[in-house]
C-alpha cells in the first residue's frame, strides 16, 4: 500500500529573504550613493580612464613609496634577463643552442628586457601598455641579422577619432571581429599632450593587432582597456603627504619659540602723563621677540612666570600610521610593507618570509601573464624572420614554437638552508637539474656543459703542472673536493657478533 505524502509546514508556503545591503536606509543610501549599473566599457570610457591615468602618474612621480613599490614591482617581475628554453624532442641540440644564443643577442640588441620592464611600470600605473613591431634595419650587425624591432608606445596614442564614435565593431580605438577578437588599433602619430600636437596631428592610423602588444589585466567580462593598479589607493598618498606637511610644520614652529611668558594676573596700565587707568589687556605686538643670554639667571616680575613650550608633534603613533597607509597601498601589488617600506626593522626573520610568500605568488601569476601575452608573441614574431634566413625546416619550426621562459628567481634570505635543501632533493632524485636551474632563468644543459669543461680543462691544467714538478699523476686536485666514501650497511653476521661483544662483561670492563 502506497504511503500517503504528508504536506510539510513549508510547502507551498512563501518565502522571503533579504540581505542587509539591498536594503535602502539612510546610512546604506549615503555609503552606497556612487554605485552605478555602467558597463565595463562605460564604466572605463576615455575620460575615466584618462582622469585615473593622469592621478596615478602624478602619484608616482611625487610620493617617493610609490615610486620604489614600482620600480621593485618591475625589477622583482622581469628580473636582469629572461631565457628561453625548448623541450628535449623534436629539436636538434646544436640548433637549440645556436638558436637561443642568436634570440639573446637580438634581445640584448634591441633592449628587450628594459622594455619589458617598462610596459610592467606602464601597465601598473597606467592600467595598461602598448608595443608595436616595426623593421629596423640599424640593428643589423655580425651577431645579430633580425631586422625586427619593438617600441613601447604610451596608451594615450591608442584612441578612436571621438567618444561619440558608435560603431558595433571599434570600441575605444580598437577594432573586432565577430568573435571579439582584436583586428586592428588606431595609433595617433604624436602623443595628444605633446607640445607640437596641433589639429592634423590628431590624426591616427590603423595598424594590425598582429603587430601590436595590448598587455593589460582583465577585471570584468568584456572588459577591453585596463585601467591602474593603484586606482583604489589614489588618495592614500595625498593624504599621508599632507598629514605629514602638517607634522613638519607643527614640529618646526615650536622648535622656533624658546619660551612662553605667560601670567594670570592683568597688569595696570598708565596713559602718557604715567597716570594709572586701572587694569587692562596687554598689549604685544606680533611676532615679539625676547633675546635671552646664555647661561644668565631670569627673573620674572610678580605673577609672571616663563616656561619652554613643549613640541607635540610627531606623537608616538605617527610611525604606524604611516606605516599603515603604505601598507594599504601597497596591497594593491600584494607587495609586503616591508619590501614597500624597504624597512624590516618590525619584522622578524619568519614574519618577513611568510609575507614574502603571498607576494611570491602574485609575481608568479604575472609572469604567467607576461609569457603568454608579451614574449610569446615577441618570439614568434621573431623567429618568423630568423627561419627565413636560417633555413629551418617547418617540423623543427614546429617544435621551437613550444618555448618556456625561464625568469630569474628571486633572491633567498637564507641562501645556505635553500642550497642544503637542494642538494638533498637532487640526491634523493626528487628534484631535476632542469627545475634547479630554471629557478634561476638559465639552461641546466648549458650551465652543466659549461661546468664539466671547466672541471676537464682544470685537471688537465692540474696533471700538467704535476708532471713538470715530478708528482704523481694521481695527485688529488685541491680544486675539487673528495667526498668521503658511504659506508656499507652491516651484514647480519656483523650485528650478532658486535651484540655479543658489547654483552661480555669483560670488554665492557677493558671499555671496548
Amino acid at each position: 500500500m502506497a504511503k500517503k505524502h504528508q504536506r510539510t509546514s513549508f510547502e507551498g508556503a512563501q518565502i522571503s529573504a533579504r540581505f542587509d545591503n539591498a536594503r535602502h536606509t539612510p546610512d546604506t543610501d549615503s555609503l552606497f550613493r556612487n554605485v552605478d549599473s555602467l558597463a565595463i566599457t562605460a564604466a572605463l570610457s576615455p575620460t575615466v580612464r584618462r582622469t585615473v591615468r593622469d592621478r596615478a602618474r602624478y602619484v608616482v612621480f611625487n610620493c617617493p613609496y610609490a615610486w620604489g613599490m614600482l620600480d621593485s614591482h618591475a625589477s622583482y617581475v622581469v628580473g636582469a634577463w629572461v631565457s628561453a628554453s625548448f623541450p628535449r624532442g623534436g629539436v636538434p641540440e646544436k640548433v637549440r643552442d645556436r638558436l637561443v644564443r642568436d634570440f639573446d643577442a637580438w634581445a640584448l640588441k634591441v633592449g628587450l628586457w628594459e622594455k619589458l620592464r617598462t610596459m610592467v611600470r606602464a601597465k601598473t600605473t597606467d592600467g595598461e601598455a602598448f608595443a608595436v613591431f616595426y623593421t629596423d634595419p640599424t640593428i643589423v650587425d655580425r651577431k645579430n641579422r633580425v631586422t625586427l624591432n619593438l617600441a613601447t608606445i604610451e596608451c594615450d596614442r591608442v584612441e578612436s577619432w571621438s567618444e561619440a564614435v558608435t560603431r558595433e565593431n571599434e570600441t575605444d580605438g580598437i577594432r573586432f571581429d565577430p568573435y571579439g577578437h582584436p583586428t586592428e588599433y588606431r595609433i595617433l602619430k604624436y602623443h595628444p599632450g605633446d607640445y607640437r600636437v596641433s589639429i592634423k596631428n590628431r590624426r591616427g592610423e590603423w595598424t594590425k593587432a598582429s603587430n601590436v602588444i595590448h598587455y593589460f589585466d582583465v577585471l570584468r567580462p568584456e572588459q577591453v582597456r585596463g585601467v591602474s593598479d593603484f586606482v583604489s589607493a589614489l588618495e592614500i598618498p595625498a593624504d599621508q603627504k599632507s598629514y605629514r606637511s602638517s607634522v613638519t610644520q607643527t614640529a618646526i614652529n615650536a622648535a622656533n619659540i624658546s619660551g612662553v611668558l605667560e601670567t594670570d594676573q592683568v597688569p595696570e596700565c598708565f596713559d602718557d602723563e604715567d597716570a594709572s587707568i586701572g587694569k587692562c589687556a596687554m598689549e604685544v605686538k606680533p611676532n615679539t621677540v625676547f633675546q635671552m643670554q646664555r647661561g644668565a639667571l631670569v627673573t620674572m616680575p610678580e605673577g609672571w612666570k616663563i616656561h619652554q613650550l613643549q613640541a607635540q608633534q610627531p606623537t608616538s603613533l605617527y610611525n604606524d600610521f604611516v606605516r599603515a597607509l603604505i601598507a594599504e597601498m601597497a596591497r594593491c601589488l600584494s607587495m609586503p610593507v616591508n619590501l614597500a617600506m624597504c624597512d624590516s626593522s618590525q619584522h622578524n626573520f619568519a614574519s618577513a618570509k611568510i609575507d614574502h610568500t603571498v607576494y611570491g605568488d602574485k609575481i608568479d601569476s604575472i609572469r604567467s601573464t607576461l609569457a603568454t601575452k608579451v614574449l610569446d608573441r615577441i618570439f614568434s614574431k621573431w623567429l618568423e624572420e630568423y627561419a627565413v634566413q636560417q633555413r629551418i625546416d617547418e617540423k623543427t619550426l614546429d617544435a621551437l614554437m613550444d618555448v618556456e621562459w625561464l625568469f630569474m628567481a628571486r633572491r633567498s634570505a637564507d641562501v645556505m638552508k635553500d642550497a642544503s635543501a637542494d642538494n638533498t632533493r637532487l640526491g634523493n632524485a626528487s628534484l631535476s637539474y632542469e627545475t634547479l636551474y630554471a629557478k634561476d632563468g638559465k639552461d641546466w644543459k648549458r650551465e652543466v656543459r659549461q661546468a664539466v669543461a671547466e672541471r676537464a680543462q682544470i685537471l688537465s691544467w692540474w696533471r700538467e703542472e704535476c708532471a713538470k714538478n715530478g708528482l704523481p699523476e694521481d695527485t688529488p686536485c685541491p680544486f675539487f673536493a673528495k667526498s668521503a666514501p658511504v659506508p656499507s650497511a652491516p651484514t647480519e653476521d656483523q650485528l650478532q657478533h658486535d651484540t655479543q661483544k658489547n654483552l661480555n662483561p669483560n670488554n665492557r670492563a677493558k671499555g671496548n
